[in-house]
């Protein structure tokens, strides 16, 4: 079987992974051609509130099943679907996963998986009950850049660890219809794209930090326009600033005191990081071609959990997730 994509046609294995798709806008196009340049993987169906949408998509994506109900596509056992990726907006992402763990499918689902710990552990209990694979779309940890780092750090590359940084910069402009910039609908930029911070942050700190503030601005819309965090773990400090009001680089770094490695601005997106000693001289550097903006790296990581019969990912963990949700939740609540 072959299925053309943006950059030509991808031959399949036999019996390559099943994946529905549930809401098509931006992100699932773009993951979806993800899948479709992946010979292991297959868009096998997809569904939206609006069947001529659904149909729309199915044909740029090899003439996949198309269906106008999430529940009908979700609910035909005759598909044999291996696993669902949801790409709905954030505040239908509780509803959405459960409605596929209830029908006892695996599920990946776009950040941040909720907009509650409350409803995260109702989820990730559901998940445990029956079986199914469990996946924040963190695709971030997945990239080549992210575990070369990793590696580095494990290795003893820079010693041990003293401080995390993590600037993330964006000059928006308010546009209505987006749920990020409406306060009734639990926008702000923490929960948006803040999420890659918080998330950078616990996985360096390794874990749920033992303190954490954070200072904010709230915007003449009522949402949360900028952020300064500080969290600290084991003697570990991490410094986080967010704003939406600002364009400058956004750029992240671990600095241990033998050295310290740089993410390249947008670190949560780059392709390269770089490893310097404890002088300030550059002593390595990472780099990896992306074929589909990096996202073929969180279809293959999937792929190999659904292939293995793991129940959620060592990459990206629902202990991080859950970690990464719980400080959101508190610094909000604060």
């Amino acid at each position: 079987m072959w299925r053309q994509t943006p950059l030509g046609r991808t031959k399949k294995i036999d019996k390559p992974i099943r994946w529905g798709v549930i809401g098509l806008g931006y992100m699932a196009e773009t993951f979806s051609c993800a899948i479709d340049g992946n010979k292991d993987g297959e868009v096998y169906a997809v569904a939206s509130r609006s069947l001529d949408k659904a149909k729309s998509f199915a044909s740029h994506h090899g003439g996949c099943k198309a269906y106008g109900s999430y529940d009908e596509m979700v609910n035909d056992k005759s598909l044999k679907l291996d696993v669902v990726y949801i790409a709905t907006p954030v505040k239908y992402h509780y509803e959405h996963v459960k409605l596929c763990l209830e029908a006892g499918l695996n599920v990946l689902c776009e950040k941040p998986v909720t907009n509650t710990l409350a409803k995260l552990d109702e989820l990730i209990a559901l998940a445990q009950k029956n079986k199914c694979f469990f996946m924040e779309g963190m695709w971030m940890k997945c990239l080549p850049s992210f575990q070369k780092a990793c590696q580095w750090i494990s290795e003893g590359k820079i010693g041990l660890t003293e401080w995390v940084k993590v600037d993330f910069y964006k000059h928006e402009h308010i546009r209505d219809g987006h749920a990020i910039y409406n306060a009734r609908e639990g926008g702000g930029i923490l929960r948006d794209f803040g999420v890659y911070a918080i998330a950078f942050i616990e996985h360096f700190l390794k874990g749920m930090p033992d303190s954490f503030n954070g200072n904010y601005r709230l915007s003449t819309y009522g949402i949360d326009a900028d952020w300064q965090i500080i969290a600290e773990k084991n003697g570990v400090k991490a410094v986080v600033n967010l704003s939406s009001n600002f364009g400058s680089l956004s750029k992240a770094a671990v600095i241990g005191n033998k050295g310290f490695i740089e993410w390249d601005s947008q670190f949560n997106r780059t392709n390269h990081v770089a490893l310097y000693d404890a002088s300030g001289h550059q002593v390595d550097a990472f780099s990896a071609s992306y074929t589909y903006e990096g996202f073929e790296h969180e279809v293959n990581e999937v792929q190999k959990c659904i292939r293995e019969g793991m129940k959620e990912s060592m990459i990206v963990s629902l202990e991080g997730t859950h970690n990464t949700i719980q400080i959101i939740d508190i610094l909000m609540k604060a």
